[in-house]
């Protein structure tokens, strides 16, 4: 009787948690798969073969994206200290984005030298839609009082991807 007790709680909270760390492991992995694609172009000394992992991360990122829209739309609306923890993931992921776009941009002439540029241009394009979409996903459930908050959170996200579109359009 007592453990029946004890365990019924954390089968209340259980939802809870189950939701918040759905949409941050997603956020987390997108986090993490971005700077495996900025490490990658960063590493990367303009030859054809080293554009092989920048398109394998490439296509993981866009994947893990999908994944993570997939995530959020599954989810109940979170509550404020689920939002927290999606904003505090989101951060971490705003700069990842922000130092990846950045290398890209750096090595535009490697990809012009390789002809690839208007292959990085439809890429970005890709990449932002998904993002557009998560991102959209995600503020959907975040309280409606903390929505505006929540879009100013996405906002240097999508500006970089602006600018690397602007950089790399032919």
């Amino acid at each position: 009787m007592k453990l029946t007790a004890l365990l019924l709680p954390l089968t209340l909270v259980g939802p809870a948690l189950a939701t918040t760390n759905a949409i941050v492991g997603a956020l987390t992995t997108v986090d993490q798969t971005t700077i495996k694609l900025g490490k990658a172009v960063t590493k990367w000394k303009g030859d054809i073969f080293g554009t092989l992992p920048i398109i394998t991360e490439s296509t993981t990122l866009l994947v893990q994206v999908k994944k993570g829209t997939k995530a959020a739309e599954d989810s109940p609306a979170l509550d404020f200290q689920q939002t927290i923890d999606v904003a505090t993931a989101t951060n971490k992921l705003v700069v990842s984005v922000n130092t990846t776009l950045s290398a890209l941009i750096t090595s535009k002439r490697k990809f012009d030298k390789l002809l690839m540029s208007p292959l990085i241009f439809v890429n970005l394009g890709l990449q932002k839609h998904a993002t557009s979409e998560m991102s959209a996903a995600i503020i959907a459930k975040v309280p409606k009082e903390l929505q505006e908050l929540a879009k100013g959170l996405v906002a240097p996200i999508d500006a970089s991807f602006e600018k690397a579109i602007d950089v790399f359009h032919p």
